[in-house]
């Protein structure tokens, strides 16, 4: 008698530890899940922010036919033109900060603001000939001549606090979003003149 409550005492203790072991290792897969859901959800909203961001400043450049200048103060306390040329004023590199909320965050800061920046918006602009830009999608010849003003607008995950002047090359994981815009600026003055 003594005998079989003892060997039913053990089974159900050995049935209590599988359903402890069971359950743990279900609470420790839904604790992954929760985990990989939440890391999910905030990747979407930072690609979702900064293509908003990305397909604004292109509208923005459109608008304001690619001058960089234009473009620099319509965002006037909050960016920063980097790299500008004397000779061609809508050729360069202007600079956008956000903090983790995606707000922009004024420049040049006094305050330490920029020492809250998570994210950094690139709008680098450059002039290439209209043949080149356009050799590909137009078939109207008028277009082959002049120039045409390519914005090439980056927005990075700054991961120590680091400020780049230029576009990455290659694959940068710090890249969340990237997008070419351009604006035909017709024939250069000094292209019209000659002919």
């Amino acid at each position: 008698m003594n005998r079989t409550l003892h060997s039913k005492t053990s089974l159900f203790l050995m049935e209590l530890i599988i359903s402890i072991l069971f359950f743990s290792v279900s609470g420790a897969i839904c604790v992954q899940l929760f985990v990989k859901a939440h890391l999910l959800s905030e990747s979407s909203v930072e690609i979702n922010n900064s293509v908003l961001w990305t397909q604004n400043i292109s509208e923005t450049f459109q608008g304001l036919k690619g001058n960089l200048h234009s473009i620099a103060d319509f965002f006037s306390d909050s960016s920063i033109v980097l790299v500008s040329y004397e000779d061609n004023p809508e050729i360069g590199t202007l600079v956008m900060f956000f903090d983790e909320d995606w707000n922009l965050i004024s420049y040049p800061t006094d305050n330490g603001a920029l020492e809250n920046a998570k994210y950094e918006l690139l709008l680098c602009i450059s002039e290439l000939p209209a043949a080149k830009v356009y050799a590909d999608t137009s078939a109207d010849t008028s277009l082959m001549e002049g120039v045409a003003l390519v914005g090439e607008i980056v927005i990075l995950k700054m991961s120590d606090g680091t400020i780049i002047d230029h576009i990455p090359e290659g694959n940068n994981p710090g890249v969340i979003s990237d997008r070419y815009t351009d604006y035909y600026a017709g024939i250069a003055e000094g292209d019209a003149n000659e002919t």
